[in-house]
């Protein structure tokens, strides 16, 4: 063993020491003998003996103060404090090891990408192959990978194979040791290694396996589980794992289009929690009884399910990659927030840089719009300069997935993703079956709606010139803001806002379909915000829409906030405006509504918007007095759940710039 592998041993680091016993070999076997070292030693959780389900929140969760520790996007993340706390020698050989392995976002071009967006995400999100791992069990995958020709790769996945063990015989004996559930131990004496033999030990083996990896996503459970169910009620097995995915800071699950009493089971077993986020996979078939658990979930106030729209996602998908067979995009889920993927088969961005539009928008106003003898004439120059900024971009992406490919290595996501083994290829080198950037937006609306007043006042009414409409905008005048707040907006079913809408993203998301990613389709661009319309609205200066410097940008692709006053069915048939057929990754809209709500209403909305291509609306069912009250007394609301830019979250978890934005949202009535 090396010396800077013992140093690590020696301060507790086993994870960090991993990387050091065989400084000069792959990366590949570099990071597997990690995730080895990882799972011999890390701290189990303490036995719960009321729970189904074991582990209960991940192997990855940090009980002993470790300094270094695996990340399911970066693979590993370092708290230098507390690294160098134990050993200031050991915290520098680790910053020279990261710097050379997880700075991949520093590729060339950041600094210009940086310009139009407030930070880059680089993330990326996964789901792992579960309903094959149930099949046929990990030993099925060990056998695959025993016939492997490249040596290298085929030494590391079975270095990752014996930590795997090792973690499964540890979990094994302090279940024993505790005195769980003979059912419980039985199950894992058998799982996940081998088939399960019945729907509890494939939940059983699920749940232990993803563990591994962060828990990033369920997946596409209530279509696989099928299979090994006999009529029992697994609400109770459901909630554990679906608790577990949420204490170890997962995402999302999909539900449907198969329905069967398991998607029923998993929409009763969300209740009480933020996630995973369900996703339910809405057909125009869909039984009616499935619909009224659905709307009376989501009128319960608890942010579940979202609603997607089954056959407008899949039609998208197959156009976009051709070459797909049916049964595969079958398996779509939105990874993350919302991030479409194959599960079990797809490495995608999560997102992978955000671009806000306004502030390409603003950068037009002030070099383009002189230039200009006619509305049209300065849209065309925003829209070349857009497309422009968008090949930045693109270029930029497509280096850090280079850079990533060259630097990093995902141990568990190479072992469980298709078809990385017949590849023989690692998850960030080409091996998974799918491979893809996301790139996403912000800011359209209020794009659109500063557009609508540049048509106006300058074009049309000629009442300011591009100077003076650039020096009004800059004071903030009050009769300039007045007029511009009486021009024409988008989410109220204005016609001419609508036109607009459709002109500026058809071609926008048409144009990342120039773009090419050297180890993947390309890019299946998204419009989900997350956290960042709050950021970006930080960095954006003061637009013609009305918002401020350092308020927020839209946070969804619904109506600028206070805008949409004519109801939900307007902002509705104004989001079907959106050119939403080439948004392959899933536009977000969000919808909130008063408790009032008529259930028969709601599903009308939403089936409504889905015949009109739209493709997905998230939920939230709150009174504006209940969120005041939860922003005053958060001791009087811990349950209290909404729907943020993407996710689901505990409104007292949110920031206070996160929670005002949710409070300034229209709440509609029936």
């Amino acid at each position: 063993m090396t010396k800077q592998a013992e140093l690590f041993f020696s301060v507790g680091e086993y994870f960090a020491a991993g990387f050091f016993e065989e400084p000069t070999s792959s990366n590949a076997k570099r990071f597997c003998r990690a995730y080895r070292r990882f799972y011999e030693n890390c701290p189990l959780e303490n036995v719960d003996l009321s729970a189904p389900l074991f582990p209960s929140d991940g192997c990855l969760r940090d009980r002993e103060g470790l300094a270094v520790k695996p990340q399911y996007c970066r693979q590993f993340e370092v708290d230098y404090h507390k690294l160098a706390a134990k050993s200031q020698a050991a915290a520098e050989l680790m910053r020279e090891f990261e710097e050379a392995h997880t700075y991949f976002a520093a590729a060339p071009g950041k600094e210009e990408v940086l310009k139009y967006t407030a930070y880059i995400d680089a993330w990326n999100h996964s789901c792992l192959d579960l309903k094959r791992i149930c099949a046929e069990g990990v030993n099925g995958f060990e056998e695959r990978v025993a016939k492997m020709e490249n040596a290298d790769l085929k030494e590391a996945l079975l270095d990752l194979l014996c930590g795997i063990k090792a973690y499964h015989s540890r979990a094994l004996s302090a279940l024993r040791q505790a005195g769980a559930a003979e059912k419980l131990i039985s199950a894992l004496e058998w799982v996940p290694f081998r088939p399960a033999r019945n729907a509890y030990e494939a939940m059983v083996s699920a749940n232990f396996m993803f563990c591994f990896d962060g828990c990033d996503d369920m997946g596409h459970m209530d279509s696989w589980l099928y299979k090994y169910w006999h009529g029992e009620d697994l609400t109770a097995e459901m909630h554990c794992m679906m608790k577990n995915l949420q204490t170890s800071f997962g995402w999302s699950m999909s539900v449907g289009p198969e329905y069967n009493e398991l998607t029923r089971q998993f929409i009763v077993a969300s209740k009480g929690l933020a996630r995973p986020m369900i996703e339910l996979r809405v057909t125009p078939d869909m039984p009616n009884d499935l619909w009224e658990l659905a709307v009376a979930t989501a009128l319960s106030g608890g942010g579940q399910p979202s609603f997607y729209n089954d056959p407008a996602i899949s039609e998208r998908l197959s156009r976009r990659i051709p070459h797909a067979p049916a049964e595969d995009i079958f398996e779509f889920c939105g990874m993350g927030c919302t991030e479409t993927a194959m599960t079990g088969l797809t490495y995608c961005g999560g997102i992978d840089s955000n671009l806000n539009v306004l502030k390409v928008f603003l950068e037009s106003l002030e070099s383009d719009l002189g230039l200009s003898e006619t509305f049209d004439e300065f849209f065309e120059r925003f829209m070349a300069r857009l497309h422009r900024v968008q090949d930045k971009v693109m270029a930029y992406i497509n280096g850090y997935y280079n850079r990533r490919a060259e630097t990093c290595f995902a141990p568990i996501r190479t072992l469980f993703t298709e078809d990385c083994i017949s590849k023989e290829l690692g998850f960030y080198q080409g091996g998974a079956r799918y491979t893809y950037a996301v790139p996403s937006d912000s800011g359209i609306p209020n794009t659109v709606d500063s557009l609508l007043t540049v048509k106006k006042l300058i074009f049309e009414d000629r009442a300011y010139t591009p100077e003076t409409y650039r020096s009004k905008l800059a004071d903030r005048d009050p009769e300039f803001m007045a007029l511009c707040a009486a021009c024409p907006a988008y989410g109220t079913g204005n016609d001419e806002a609508d036109e607009i809408m459709t002109r500026l993203t058809s071609r926008f998301y048409a144009h990342y379909k120039t773009g090419k990613l050297d180890l993947g389709l390309g890019f299946l661009p998204t419009s989900h915000q997350f956290t960042r319309h709050i950021c970006e609205g930080d960095t954006t200066p003061p637009t013609p829409d009305g918002r401020d410097m350092g308020t927020p940008v839209s946070d969804s692709i619904a109506a600028v906030n206070g805008k949409a006053v004519f109801g939900p069915t307007a902002m509705l048939n104004s989001a079907s405006a959106w050119a939403q057929e080439d948004v392959y990754a899933i536009p977000v809209l969000n919808l909130s509504i008063n408790k009032k709500f008529d259930p028969a209403v709601l599903r009308a909305l939403i089936e409504g918007y889905f015949r009109m291509g739209g493709t997905q609306i998230q939920i939230t069912c709150l009174t504006s007095e209940t969120l005041q009250d939860a922003k005053l007394h958060p001791e009087k609301h811990g349950d209290l759940i909404v729907r943020v830019g993407g996710y689901s979250e505990f409104f007292k978890n949110l920031t206070p710039e996160l929670q005002n934005a949710v409070l300034e949202r229209t709440m509609f009535e029936s």
